[in-house]
């Protein structure tokens, strides 16, 4: 299983810099969308990455696939608050692990 990343900016640049061989650096937004269709289709991807606001820039019904793909697992990073990875692993395991 790989990871990829797919976004704007320094992000990919650095997860590129750390070893990810599948860094994908997008200028537009319909760019972040084809690619991330791409990586959704391939099936040696297990987590993909994506910075939170391009997650938030994309459209309500693909955010929502990507909120309930388990395979490969979409991982949104960034500066803003998100309870998405403790929803993720409450759904995953049934137990809320910061109570």
């Amino acid at each position: 299983m790989e990871v990829a990343v797919v976004g704007r900016g320094d992000a990919v640049l650095g997860f590129s810099l750390a070893g990810i061989r599948k860094a994908y650096e997008t200028t537009s937004e319909d760019e972040l969308v084809s690619k991330i269709d791409e990586v959704m289709a391939d099936p040696d991807v297990g987590i993909l990455v994506l910075n939170q606001p391009d997650f938030n820039k994309l459209p309500k019904r693909m955010q929502s696939t990507l909120t309930e793909s388990v395979k490969p697992t979409v991982i949104s990073i960034g500066t803003e608050e998100s309870t998405e990875m403790r929803e993720k692993i409450k759904r995953a395991i049934g137990v809320d692990l910061w109570k």
